[in-house]
């Protein structure tokens, strides 16, 4: 009597009953009926409507009880509603034509946002394709439920996902610092279904959209969001003039090599690190190669002079003084940074609407980061879909199913 109380009280069942319950020491099987003489729910427009007939028996696994497995039997039936026409009745444990019930699926679901889902399978007795189950349909719910109303300020970036050149596209709600979506490649093709899913509606409410300086993503945010600011994130410019002042490192490294080969010998983060990160033995051999008259000096020089455009806070000043840095890197002489200085020049435009719309990829970043952690908790996903479905999961801020009883 017991049990059957817990089962009634934790399933919140008002139109249905439960008749007998069977089993042995590992398992319990549970027989619900409805009661008679009553209107049904309506699945469609959740309104009372008449018995029309039964469908065959279904099985649903349930939350185990006490490490006890737990299914539950029921013949759905079908109602005749008046405004919906023929259609099933809204069961309180379903969800759709899931094997598991809707309160085993919630609570998966929360456990699988902070264990690996083979570690979670070993705690409840289940199997790992079970686990994935119910993640993938509290991800479908999730995803319909959620609201994107809020949604202004993208971020776009790839993560790999293994070697050869396989990646997965993310794009992340810069305000909440949630992931939106995520699609397998980082071709043209991969954002303009974004843009399909997100929807013309959505689209439209779109104020400023940050990415790095990758050809397809611009291509594709011009044409499918000309109203949004597209801002180039400053980290990547930045490290794009990092690559540019160590290429100039190693190249007079190699001219070095047969006149003073321990020279510039492990000093590349002394000419990339920020001033005030150095470390007292750092700064003192800084201090040292300033004083010679070496190409990476004026590389040096000109990679400080360039976070001073961050300073600006008037878009016409900004511009101006970008066009004095330009002018200052081309006429340096040196080959990596008049070539950094021409992808200023082509990406001028993106670059300076920072000024206007201050967005960048620091949260996008560090939600990668998150998106790797993930991964490495699994020990990597045979499928990108499941990884997908996993990150949605975690970094989505997804709702889960509404149950009337927390199992967890």
């Amino acid at each position: 009597m017991l049990v059957e109380n817990l089962v009634r009280d934790t399933l919140k069942i008002k139109d249905h009953r439960v008749v007998i319950i069977e089993g042995d020491v590992g398992h319990l099987d549970v027989y619900l009926e409805r009661k008679k003489r009553r209107h049904l729910i309506c699945s469609k427009c959740h309104q009372p409507a008449p018995v029309r007939d039964r469908r065959p028996e279904r099985m649903w696994l349930h939350v185990p009880l006490w490490g006890i497995k737990m299914h539950l039997h029921y013949r759905p039936t079908r109602v005749m509603c008046e405004s919906c026409g023929l259609q099933m009745e809204d069961l309180p444990w379903s969800m759709g034509k899931s094997p598991l019930t809707k309160q085993l699926i919630a609570t998966l679901a929360i456990w699988a946002r902070y264990l690996a889902w083979d570690l979670l399978g070993r705690i409840f007795g289940f199997a790992w394709g079970t686990i994935r189950a119910a993640v993938k349909k509290a991800v479908d719910y999730g995803l319909v439920e959620r609201d994107t109303s809020d949604v202004v300020y993208i971020g776009i970036d790839e993560i790999s996902i293994k070697k050869g050149h396989h990646y997965l596209t993310n794009i992340y709600d810069l305000a909440s610092m949630r992931l939106i979506w995520s699609g397998e490649g980082r071709k043209e093709e991969t954002l303009q279904r974004f843009y399909q899913e997100w929807g013309s509606e959505r689209t439209a409410r779109l104020g400023g959209i940050c990415m790095d300086m990758w050809k397809p993503y611009n291509k594709v945010a011009q044409n499918k969001c000309p109203e949004a600011t597209i801002v180039f994130d400053k980290f990547h410019v930045v490290k794009h003039l990092h690559n540019a002042v160590d290429e100039v490192r190693k190249e007079e490294a190699r001219e070095l090599q047969k006149t003073n080969p321990q020279l510039l010998k492990g000093s590349k983060y002394v000419f990339l690190k920020n001033p005030w990160n150095l470390t007292p033995k750092q700064t003192a051999r800084l201090g040292y190669l300033s004083k010679l008259n070496l190409k990476i000096n004026r590389a040096y020089l000109l990679k400080e002079e360039f976070r001073k455009l961050w300073d600006y806070r008037d878009p016409c000043s900004a511009a101006a003084y970008l066009n004095q840095w330009i002018w200052w890197a081309t006429h340096s002489r040196l080959k990596p940074l008049v070539k950094f200085a021409q992808l200023l020049r082509d990406h001028k435009d993106g670059i300076l609407a920072w000024f206007k719309v201050p967005i960048d990829n620091g949260a996008t970043e560090a939600m990668n980061n998150n998106c790797k952690q993930i991964s490495h908790r699994a020990h990597g996903f045979r499928k990108p879909e499941t990884f997908i479905y996993n990150m949605y999961h975690c970094l989505g801020q997804l709702p889960l199913p509404q149950t009337t009883h927390r199992f967890v």
